[in-house]
């Protein structure tokens, strides 16, 4: 079988000036030797340039020249005799003096022949072969075994066979200073020697980096090429101190881009503009000069010789097509010419309608920019208007603040370099994970999964790396989940969707049931437009909190107002109370017909009993406020009263006591309630569920405070604002900025 190699190459364009450091590429000129394979050559001197490039390169050339000059028919003894050959070189180099050289030198010479390699390196020098997936060191124990002796610089050789798609690395050893292993595999499996190299160097230049030099070669089958698009295009050669967005280069793109395109837009209006007025300028003198002319035809009846501007310029296809040749009187005169008048008005209106709405689009972009420049400069002469320039002035600064804003936020927060850096740190992290696990120590193990989560989660914005995060986070979530008791949620359809922003939503009968601000809207599970029901005016407030009782929904606003809207009728009444307002509350609940409003601030609880007409005046729940309340969020009841704090404390009240009661059991890494938003329970139902909004999940406890499951949300959920649950039916419902989504538990 035939083979093919493509590869790439990193190195430099100018001198390092510390250091010798090249990495070349080289063919047999003559096609009778190019059976012989490709060369392929690394060689670092860590000395100053000057002294020693001349060692460098006496490496790379006389390595060259001496292996194509091989008369032997075995490739492997051609390789040895051009070693042997260049060793002899630098010991007659030392003799003569050069010997700044030994002991800094770091090389490998490397021949690929078909699907055959050969590898010599020496000093502290890389070498790898990726072959499905996995990365094999070839130089482990080598690259430092060579004695420090010029005739044994090259004197350990590496052979074997390749097999397609596999890819060699060459690279001098600082590489793995700045990226590692696992990084380069990773890029260098995924992508083909071109992009592997692109890549690299894209993250080296990140930092700065011009101390590396590599190659990266991949064996294919011609027949395999053969059916391929040709990558006549891709580069196979990248410089670490060639920068591809110099000033120039950006320049280049505007023009190409922007600034040509428009000039010439502009260019042809007003070439045709001027063209347009030389014209008429020129018909208006030709008929000035005819005027004057015809008193001087009459006094000598006889016509004067014809001038040059009295003749009509030739047309562009005379000039161009046709050579210059006496008139043949014996040609039809104009006159005589049978042609059709309106085809040729047809054609002369179509050209004129064209240059008519290029000069008036010309004409109207200049006449606005005249406009806008005097009514700047007329503002800025009025004292009375002069307010409004400075208005407007301020609105322009606005737009441009906003748009650099906008676009800048766009830009990646971790670089390329650094998120390969926390991808290793995730992979490792998982890794150990794994170990901790296979061992048995669950506790351990969560610690890993849960580090490599959090790295992981942090570049998957990056898209150098984002498919590996991605990988790495759904192994870490598969194994913790297992630890956590967590059931997870990755994918979700929206049910219905809200007209206007929701603050809360109930499911009654099938039905969704959006709260905003002012108003209730009506909409079914099953999807469509839901439509509105009811609204409240703007003077009673805008709704904070509510709550629901059967088939009514009870709406509290920011004025101390309580509404009640009945679901099956669409019918909203204001609810007065007997004796004052309502109370200030955040949160409001209720439990076998009495209403309990929660004032987070104070820390206390107000309790209104109902008649059958409306509520009593309200109770103080709590003899004194408490301190165990205050920055409560959210409030429900089963009989007991449950408070959720901002700090992911619940307290427990029963008959205006405070339990003892606390959280027992939440898994770690993530044991802590980081951004508490809601606590639902009921009479009928037998666990607490707490909404984190910071670890996006649903925790269900029990009723004593001991952990019994989680449920995690996608994590693109990053507004989420309310839920309901039902146990009948083992459904959560969740509000996710206004669309409602189901979960199955």
């Amino acid at each position: 079988m035939a083979y093919e190699i493509k590869f790439a190459r990193i190195t430099n364009l100018g001198k390092l000036p510390d250091r010798f450091l090249s990495s070349q590429h080289t063919e047999s000129p003559n096609l009778a030797q190019s059976s012989m394979g490709e060369i392929f050559s690394i060689v670092e001197i860590l000395s100053p340039w000057f002294p020693t490039a001349q060692i460098g390169q006496l490496v790379i050339n006389n390595f060259a020249k001496s292996y194509y000059q091989g008369g032997s028919t075995s490739d492997l003894l051609n390789f040895e005799e051009s070693l042997k050959k260049v060793n002899e070189s630098l010991a007659l180099a030392t003799q003569n003096g050069e010997t700044d050289w030994i002991g800094k030198l770091n090389g490998i010479l490397a021949v690929i022949i078909d699907n055959n390699l050969h590898i010599a390196p020496t000093g502290k020098i890389e070498a790898y072969i990726f072959r499905d997936g996995k990365i094999n060191h070839l130089t482990d124990g080598l690259s430092t075994s060579a004695e420090i002796h010029p005739l044994k610089t090259f004197s350990n050789v590496i052979s074997g066979e390749l097999k397609p798609h596999d890819k060699i690395l060459l690279t001098s050893s600082d590489l793995f200073n700045h990226l590692s292993v696992e990084s380069v595999r990773q890029i260098i499996t995924l992508n083909n020697s071109s992009l592997s190299a692109s890549q690299i160097a894209k993250l080296l230049k990140k930092a700065r980096v011009k101390n590396v030099n590599l190659i990266i070669a991949g064996l294919y089958s011609k027949e395999e090429l053969s059916g391929q698009v040709a990558e006549q295009d891709l580069e196979t050669v990248f410089y670490l101190d060639k920068s591809t967005d110099t000033i120039v280069s950006q320049f280049k793109y505007l023009w190409n881009n922007i600034i040509a395109p428009v000039s010439k837009i502009i260019g042809g209006g007003i070439a045709k503009v001027t063209k347009k007025s030389i014209n008429v300028t020129s018909e208006k003198i030709k008929n000035i000069k005819e005027n004057r002319q015809v008193p001087k035809l009459a006094q000598t009846e006889t016509p004067p010789a014809e001038t040059s501007a009295d003749i009509e310029p030739q047309d562009n296809f005379h000039r161009e097509f046709l050579k210059e040749t006496p008139r043949d009187d014996g040609l039809l005169k104009d006159e005589q010419i049978n042609f059709s008048p309106d085809y040729v008005h047809y054609y002369k209106e179509k050209g004129t309608t064209k240059e008519k709405r290029a000069s008036q689009i010309f004409a109207k972009i200049i006449n606005t920019l005249v406009n806008f420049y005097q009514w700047i400069l007329d503002l800025s002469r009025d004292k009375k208007r002069r307010n409004y320039l400075y208005i407007s002035l301020a609105i322009i600064l606005i737009i441009v603040i906003g748009l650099f804003a906008k676009f800048g936020s766009n830009k990646p927060k971790v670089g390329n370099l650094e998120a390969q850096k926390i991808l290793d740190e995730a992979i490792a992290a998982e890794k150990e994970g794994d170990g901790f696990l296979s061992s048995g120590n669950q506790e351990e193990a969560k610690t890993g999964y849960g580090l490599a989560i959090e790295k992981a989660r942090s570049i998957l914005n990056n898209a150098l790396v984002s498919k590996d995060a991605t990988s790495v986070l759904n192994n870490s979530y598969e194994q913790m989940d297992k630890l956590t008791t967590t059931t997870r949620f990755t994918s979700l359809s929206a049910l219905t969707t809200s007209p206007e922003h929701a603050v809360n939503f109930y499911i009654i009968s099938g039905e969704a049931f959006f709260i905003s601000k002012d108003a209730v809207f009506r909409g079914s599970v099953l999807g469509g437009t839901p439509e509105k029901a009811a609204a409240i005016t703007a003077s009673k407030g805008d709704i904070i909190a509510s709550t629901r009782a059967d088939k009514i929904i009870y709406l509290y606003t920011n004025s101390q107002m309580l509404f009640s809207f009945n679901s099956a009728t669409n019918k909203m009444d204001q609810i007065q109370l007997a004796s004052g307002k309502w109370e200030t509350a955040n949160s409001i609940t209720n439990y076998i017909g009495s209403l309990y409003l929660l004032d987070g601030v104070v820390g206390q609880i107000y309790r209104h009993t109902s008649s059958q007409t409306t509520f009593g005046a309200g109770t103080n729940y709590l003899s004194t406020p408490s301190s165990a309340l205050k920055q409560g969020v959210c409030v429900t009841v089963d009989g007991s009263i449950y408070v959720l704090t901002n700090t992911g404390k619940i307290t427990k009240i029963q008959k205006s006591k405070i339990q003892d009661f606390s959280l027992k059991g939440i898994p770690t890494p993530f044991d802590k309630i980081t951004e508490p938003l809601k606590i639902y329970t009921d009479s009928d139902t037998p666990s607490l569920y707490v909404l984190d909004n910071g670890q996006k999940r649903i925790v269900e406890i029990d009723k004593e405070g001991q952990f019994v499951h989680q449920y995690a949300l996608p994590d693109s959920f990053d507004k989420i604002k309310d839920f309901v649950v039902s146990v009948k039916s083992r459904k959560i419902w969740v509000l996710q900025q206004d669309n409602i989504y189901e979960l199955s538990i």
